[in-house]
């Protein structure tokens, strides 16, 4: 089953849950090559059919695109904030936003 999470994370969103923690909420394992389990579901919604997931396709697609392009351009960000703190220029807030101190 591909992208499971993506499709977990969408399956929690059409029942209007709108985050799901990995580590506490829901634990997926893979204990072979060939099989994905859910081992542990706190969420109060009721736990998915893998058919269920499986009909999620599309937008697990839509979710997982999206959060890739977030991490592109968070990682743009920071290559543009450094560029201008070598340069001595300002930056835009989202770019300062960006800086850990």
């Amino acid at each position: 089953m591909e992208n499971i999470k993506y499709k977990i994370l969408a399956y929690a969103k059409a029942n209007g849950v709108n985050s799901v923690n990995f580590k506490t909420e829901v634990i997926i394992t893979k204990p072979s090559d060939a099989d994905i389990r859910i081992d542990a579901w706190n969420l109060s919604i009721a736990e998915p059919t893998f058919e269920q997931l499986d009909a999620l396709e599309t937008e697990a697609t839509a979710i997982e695109t999206a959060e890739a392009n977030a991490v592109t351009a968070k990682a743009n960000l920071k290559v543009s904030a450094k560029a201008k703190l070598i340069a001595g220029e300002a930056l835009t807030e989202d770019e300062a936003n960006t800086i850990v101190l």
